[in-house]
């Protein structure tokens, strides 16, 4: 006879054998349907995304689900089946069928967001019909006349992050644009949401604010994971940094609600008294902080890795810089008539130039998932001619249609010719069939609330910094060309994007660079 002990450790071990065979059956079964039964079984794709969203957790853990998709593309067609309830499509008509569809919700995934059950902003807001209200409540803080109200903010911290660049010049030091540009964008960022930057340009102690997030594009893809409550393992880890943040935003919202809502030309001063003419409500204030705080990495990361890519791809392709810079020096008379307008806005090679950058390293190359809910029955869901059975979660990759050759010819090339239509060489139609592709804020009515803002910024940097200075790469950096391909300027995906470089050497430009001596910024120097 067994002694207690034995016998419960023979029994431990005869439970735990029966658990795993349990568990092994009821894989087998899972992924046998999957696979041989499943609505989607017909469509190709990676065998991992057939039967689990494993597959995407972990390509977004490498934060590399652009270049995957865009591989799987190239493997699979224009159909490609990732995970066992996604398609992704790599087509015109499909980014129309599925962002401009009303029938399509966007993904529950974007739940894993919420810093609350109760808190939505326009990032993971489900429901339409209040997406649509709160898109017209923030639009009036991100409307033309915001972007000219805002402007000296702009150019405030435009001064700081050109006075560093004079400084590394007067010392012969190589810059990291990735770096500088990102500390510049999230200031403004921060004084657009809450009247206020965190300093990052001029306070090394501030620097460790981040809005990028590697755990949440995991979740993205597999949202199952979170609720696993794994990140009780890391919450010694993880606890000072979110309580540090929060304290950090409430220290800005009450020093923000402490001043008149009219003294800076922030978010709070363009909506806090707004009343929607549809539901005759406001925006409380829970509400604006909550945008606010989206404000921050959308637009923050977004204009930061356009920024990085535009001065990595000048400093590759020297005609491309030396057309850029004759645009602007010979559009502008001195450096005070560098500002929003009609000669910036004028300034067609620029714009080329930001949407060819957006076009080939868009800092948000990730899937667009909208689903299909399964009670969707009454009439088919028909997708670039595909009947789509419900359920199912659909997808366009930003980063592959901005690579399909079928709309861009070589795709990989850095042309911002293609985009002026006396020089792209190609026919109204084909030009037509190029501006359908570009994607890089989204399309329907999900895009990007702050696009005019992003173009401003960026377009105010890039003309201000070639005013002042003559610039090139220094070495070979981090973001190198891709082998066999042109130089390409690579970003990690993890809900926006993570990247280094270009490292580029500033040299002052004649006198001109002489009158950001005398200029102030926030901070100053």
């Amino acid at each position: 006879m067994l002694a207690p002990r034995r016998f419960w450790v023979a029994g431990t071990k005869e439970y735990l054998a029966v658990g795993e065979d349990l568990i092994q059956s009821q894989c087998i079964i899972v992924y046998s349907y999957r696979l041989l039964l499943h609505p989607l079984r017909s469509y190709p794709g990676p065998f991992l995304a057939k039967i689990s969203d494993w597959y995407g957790a972990y390509n977004a853990y490498r934060r590399r689900i652009p270049t995957i998709t865009y591989r799987d593309h190239l493997t699979y067609g224009p159909v490609v089946r990732h995970g066992p309830n996604k398609l992704v499509f790599n087509s015109i008509q499909a980014m129309r069928d599925i962002l401009q569809n009303e029938r399509l919700f966007k993904s529950s995934a974007y739940l894993v967001t919420q810093a609350s059950p109760t808190t939505f902003n326009l990032f993971n807001v489900m429901d339409k019909h209040l997406h649509r209200t709160r898109r017209r409540m923030i639009g009036q803080g991100l409307t033309e006349g915001a972007v000219h109200r805002f402007e000296p903010v702009f150019q405030d911290h435009i001064v700081v992050f050109l006075q560093h660049h004079l400084e590394a010049s007067l010392q012969d030091h190589a810059v990291d644009m990735s770096q500088r540009c990102g500390w510049l964008t999230m200031d403004v960022s921060g004084e657009l949401g809450f009247g206020r930057g965190f300093g990052l340009q001029t306070d090394p102690s501030s620097r460790y604010v981040s809005m990028m997030n590697r755990r949440i594009n995991v979740y993205l893809q597999f949202p199952a994971i979170k609720h696993t409550g794994w990140e009780k393992l890391l919450l010694l880890i993880l606890l000072p940094k979110v309580r540090r943040f929060h304290r950090f935003l409430s220290g800005l919202i009450q020093s923000r609600v402490s001043q008149d809502k009219n003294a800076r030309p922030d978010l709070f001063s363009s909506v806090s008294e707004y009343k929607d003419p549809e539901t005759g409500k406001g925006l409380t204030r829970t509400e604006i902080w909550s945008e606010a705080a989206f404000l921050i990495p959308a637009g923050g990361d977004t204009v930061a890795s356009l920024l990085s890519g535009v001065f990595f791809y000048l400093s590759r392709y020297p005609r491309v810089y030396e057309r850029l810079a004759a645009e602007i020096r010979a559009t502008f008379v001195g450096a005070e008539d560098i500002k929003h307008g009609p000669k910036l806005s004028g300034c067609n090679y620029l714009r080329g130039c930001l949407d060819e950058s957006l076009r080939i390293s868009p800092p948000t190359g990730t899937t667009l998932w909208r689903d299909l809910p399964l009670d969707a029955n009454a009439n088919p869901v028909i997708v670039d001619g595909h009947v789509i059975p419900p359920g199912t979660s659909l997808g366009v990759n930003i980063y592959a249609v901005h690579h399909n050759e079928a709309y861009f010819a070589s795709p990989f090339d850095y042309k911002p010719e293609r985009w002026l239509p006396d020089e792209s060489g190609l026919t109204d139609e084909q030009t037509a069939t190029m501006h359908s592709a570009f994607m890089a804020f989204s399309k329907g009515s999900r895009n990007c609330a702050g696009t005019a803002f992003a173009y401003t910024e960026a377009s105010l940097v890039v003309a201000k910094t070639l005013w002042y200075f003559d610039f090139e790469k220094y070495g070979e950096d981090a973001a190198s060309a891709e082998s066999g391909r042109p130089a390409v300027f690579h970003m990690d995906d993890q809900v926006g994007s993570s990247h280094a470089g270009p490292m580029l050497v500033f040299r002052r430009r004649g006198d001109a660079w002489k009158v950001l001596e005398s200029q102030h910024g926030p901070g100053g120097l």
